[in-house]
């Protein structure tokens, strides 16, 4: 059973994610794809003010996993996450389903 922390830092990632989605739809057709963008990290902190700057297109692939969130390298993880991906200066972490 999940501790009351791991839940609020759950629902602080969906809470990011639900951000990133919504950056997606207003870039939507107005901004180049090769530019990055500039997404909200989707760590578990609460009070994260960190931008993963990438690819819309590079995004949406993470995002096609819902289980799976981009966040700057080493920031706070929820228990039993783990690293499946280093994209530089970035990691794509995966919660267990």
């Amino acid at each position: 059973m999940a501790s009351t922390r791991d839940e609020r830092r759950e629902q602080n990632q969906q809470v990011f994610r639900h951000a990133n989605e919504r950056m997606l739809e207003v870039i939507d057709d107005r901004v180049p794809e090769v530019d990055a963008v500039p997404f909200v990290c989707e760590c578990a902190d609460e009070e994260c003010l960190g931008r993963v700057e990438v690819k819309a297109a590079l995004w949406e692939v993470v995002a096609e996993r819902p289980n799976h969130f981009l966040i700057i390298a080493g920031h706070p993880r929820i228990e039993h996450e783990r690293v499946v991906d280093r994209l530089g200066e970035y990691e794509v972490v995966e919660k267990p389903d």
